[in-house]
């Protein structure tokens, strides 16, 4: 089953609240939207290869075996969640003062 068929498939199972229709290379609706709508409304989050792995196996109920992956990771991650307190603290230190 190629995709188009798929997608009618599901088109048709599901109950939707708006119009969906197919548009094609040559629709002259595309020329009418613009690129900024076509882009995410945000950055994806980054992401690594262990954290894809473990949300699979977490989905499938399962329990990855423990490695000593994550802990110069996390340690990185945990310095610069204080670098960022202490920033935003001295940031609003300098704006009101130290009372």
């Amino acid at each position: 089953m190629n995709n188009v068929a798929k997608a009618n498939e599901a088109l048709n199972s599901i109950q939707i609240p708006f119009t969906v229709r197919e548009v094609n290379a040559d629709d002259n609706f595309l020329t009418t939207i613009s690129a900024a709508d076509l882009e995410p409304p945000w950055p994806r989050l980054q992401t690594s290869t262990r954290t894809a792995q473990r949300l699979i196996a977490q989905g499938m109920g399962l329990k990855l075996p423990s490695t000593s992956f994550g802990s110069r990771e996390l340690r990185k991650q945990e310095e610069a969640r204080k670098n960022r307190i202490v920033r935003r603290q001295k940031l609003k230190d300098d704006a009101w003062g130290e009372d």
